[in-house]
């Protein structure tokens, strides 16, 4: 399990994990996050899970720093892998991406989902009054849930797997 980080001023428990789960906000848009949140405060309620950020680090981070009020509002979820859906999802929402970074995003999703595909192997699926779960199938879920191509998400996989942080920039 990942170490938590707890804030003593706010009783937040910040798991690098989840918080690592999407890319950073560049200088620009933290800059800009960060004037609007001075200036208008924080409008956006973060997203906690028990007494474990899931959304908003960043806004978090400013508002701790600056001393600014926020709220929280509370989302169950059965597992973590639960959470781990939810935080990447969230963000193919909100945040203006690239395909390739929505693709190497989506593929954060795979072991998740491969899970769930295993758990299913050999559960019929024709009949529904034996299974009411679905197939899984892994690399339509991952290109679904990113917005592009079965192929884009297989060359994103192959560049992250073989390419140097250089190549990759």
């Amino acid at each position: 399990m990942s170490e938590l980080i707890v804030s003593s001023e706010n009783r937040l428990k910040i798991d690098p994990e989840f918080k690592n789960l999407i890319p950073p906000l560049t200088a620009e848009e933290y800059a800009g996050l960060e004037e609007s949140i001075l200036q208008e405060g924080c409008r956006d309620a973060l997203i906690v899970w028990g007494d474990t950020l899931i959304d908003g680090h960043n806004r978090f981070e400013i508002c701790t720093r600056h001393n600014i009020p926020f709220e929280t509002t509370e989302m169950f979820f059965p597992s973590r892998d639960d959470v781990i859906v939810w935080i990447i999802k969230n963000q193919f929402g909100r945040r203006n991406l690239p395909a390739y970074e929505r693709a190497r995003l989506a593929l954060r999703l795979k072991p998740v989902l491969a899970e769930r595909a295993k758990e299913n192997q050999g559960t019929r699926t024709d009949i529904c009054q034996i299974s009411d779960k679905s197939s899984v199938d892994t690399k339509r879920e991952l290109a679904a849930a990113a917005g592009v191509s079965h192929d884009t998400i297989a060359k994103v996989e192959k560049i992250e797997a073989h390419a140097t942080p250089e190549m990759k920039e």
